[in-house]
């Protein structure tokens, strides 16, 4: 019922939220009061125990014990409920929550939600000193930035695996690698520690589909801090706004405004994902737009065509398939990128282009056999993507498992080191000091920023560390610049 009233399925939180239950009260006047005379009669019977009630009660309480989830569920490396569902095979679609009502069951996804009522608490922050040190600064440099998220994009810093996306190298773009905290999916974890600066392996789901509908109306993200220094602010990316709930968090953090399936022209396109072009063609529009009234622009801008699974040929793990699509992605990309250019330099505007993987794609069996994970990767492997299982890894194996491609490259600033400084600076660092790393070069100073900055020259296994994590960012810093 919630579903079909509020295109939102229930989760845990309604359990505990009773209040939101009056809600129903605007759609079905009766509703309300059936469900309480249903609930009383349920206790009224229920508490009629019987004596072969009372012998399920032991093993009602240890079930329920081994069900409680850790308060950071993701920092457990075992536990009785992770090989509970393993051996069930569920398996938890946390990108859609009525998908994940439809493969699991709504009492495996009322469990799997129980963590969502846990708002980041409030309290001293590590940086308090730097408050009366650092004053915030309005950007020094102000170019126009147009930030993409690859979708799963990604070249080997060696000769192993190499893809089309090196020819942004070709074309003078500085790179680094940098790591993702995922990997062959679940796109919105990378994109929050770069819209944030924030880790998201620190929380189950601290990202968008546990708490879009909590964030304050102006956490403290990237693109708020643009808008605040006079930018236009976009998002775009040709899936459906609900994907990941982007069409409540991306106006939260800042964008003006975001563009999603149903603002393009998708016609003939259903069923496959579009090309790439379609979110470029876009975006120039957008800025010829902002040009012509005098704005500076922040876009932001996500990828799909690249988007998995891939077509196997010849049991090539669907590598041909893949590099063929990335092809057609960074032409369009660097044909966008030279009209971009060409557009700021009739307006006398510089203009800076940062693009970032989002993760590895799924095709554990190519970078198997290219040696890009070896057996100490595995606790189990067979002859398709779906056969490997990934064991336990080890911070310096997880920096393999996370490592993505960074390219930047500028336009017109009166500093023409400042990419190479941004790429330099994010060499072998987490996605989620990309944006601190970035502003540092942009003139922009907080104190938030400045410990974010110190904290990424720490060693990288450090911060890939959930244990080693929680240290530098405590809840106290994700309450404070997410949360009321």
């Amino acid at each position: 019922m919630k579903l079909a009233l509020t295109n939102s399925p229930f989760e845990a939180s309604d359990l505990f939220a009773w209040k939101q239950a009056f809600f129903l009260k605007s759609y079905v006047d009766y509703m309300v009061p059936a469900i309480i005379i249903g609930i009383l009669i349920s206790l009224w019977k229920g508490l009629s125990f019987k004596k072969k009630q009372l012998l399920f009660l032991p093993v009602f309480f240890m079930v329920a014990m081994s069900f409680v989830q850790e308060r950071h569920p993701t920092e457990a490396t075992a536990n009785p409920v992770s090989s509970l569902f393993k051996l069930a095979r569920v398996v938890y679609v946390d990108w859609n929550f009525a998908t994940n009502v439809k493969e699991n069951g709504i009492l495996n996804h009322i469990f799997l939600t129980m963590s969502t009522g846990q708002v980041p608490t409030k309290g001293k922050l590590p940086y308090d000193s730097l408050k009366t040190m650092i004053d915030p600064k309005k950007v020094k440099n102000q170019p126009d930035v147009f930030l993409v998220l690859c979708e799963s994009c990604y070249t080997s810093s060696n000769d192993s695996f190499v893809t089309p996306i090196v020819d942004l190298e070709k074309d003078g773009f500085a790179h680094a690698t940098v790591i993702s905290p995922v990997y062959g999916g679940m796109t919105a974890e990378a994109e929050f520690e770069v819209l944030t600066g924030l880790p998201s392996r620190r929380y189950k789901g601290i990202d968008y589909m546990y708490f879009a509908e909590r964030y304050s109306e102006k956490p403290d993200a990237i693109p708020r801090i643009f808008a605040d220094n006079g930018y236009d602010t976009f998002s775009s990316h040709p899936l459906p706004g609900f994907f990941w709930k982007r069409e409540i968090v991306h106006p939260k953090f800042g964008f003006n405004r975001t563009f999603f399936s149903d603002s393009m022209n998708l016609e003939g396109k259903k069923g496959t994902y579009p090309e790439d072009k379609i979110l470029f063609d876009l975006a120039l529009s957008e800025y010829k737009e902002n040009l012509k009234a005098g704005k500076k622009t922040f876009a932001f801008l996500l990828s799909l065509y690249t988007h998995g699974p891939y077509t196997e040929t010849d049991g090539d793990g669907g590598e041909a398939d893949y590099k063929q699509r990335l092809a057609i992605t960074v032409r369009q990309y660097l044909e966008f990128k030279n009209e971009a250019v060409r557009l700021a330099r009739e307006n006398n505007r510089p203009v800076m282009f940062v693009i970032f993987g989002d993760h590895k794609p799924a095709m554990t069996i190519s970078f198997y056999k290219r040696h890009e994970f070896n057996e100490d990767f595995f606790s189990a492997k067979g002859a398709k993507n779906e056969s490997f299982q990934f064991s336990t890894l080890n911070p310096a194996q997880q920096i393999v498992f996370g490592k993505v491609p960074l390219y930047v490259k500028s336009y017109g600033l009166d500093d023409s080191a400042v990419a190479a400084e941004i790429t330099k600076a994010n060499s072998n660092r987490p996605l989620f000091c990309l944006p601190g790393l970035m502003f540092e070069q942009l003139g922009v100073h907080t104190a938030y920023f400045t410990y974010l900055v110190d904290t990424c020259r720490k060693d990288p296994e450090e911060l890939v560390d959930p244990d080693i994590l929680k240290n530098y960012f405590t809840d106290e810093i994700y309450g404070d610049r997410l949360f009321d």
